[in-house]
């Protein structure tokens, strides 16, 4: 089954909205960090459906706790990679020429 990216819009009874975005990254997915003279970097990841920007609070400054945050953003990512190496490694090469076919 191929789950698509999406973000919902939920309306708490108190009023409030809340979105839970799902971001499917695959190949057709666009991953860039933005980089500029006299501003903090953006990093930009689209899907199809789903847009998500990851930009410091204040664009005027970065704080040490942006670092900190960006620090473990990193770490985060790095564990997602090594499950997926992990995973990689323990499938059945034939499973992935049963779902080429």
């Amino acid at each position: 089954m191929i789950l698509t990216s999406d973000a919902p819009v939920r309306f708490r009874p108190d009023g409030s909205a809340g979105v839970d975005a799902s971001l499917r990254v695959s190949g057709g997915s666009f991953i860039y960090c933005h980089t500029y003279p006299d501003n903090p970097p953006i990093l930009s990841v689209r899907d199809r459906h789903v847009s998500v920007r990851v930009a410091v609070p204040d664009s005027a400054r970065v704080r040490p706790e942006d670092l900190d945050t960006a620090r473990r953003l990193a770490e985060a990512v790095a564990a997602y990679i090594a499950e997926l190496e992990y995973r990689t490694a323990a499938q059945d090469p034939a499973a992935d020429e049963g779902e080429a076919a």
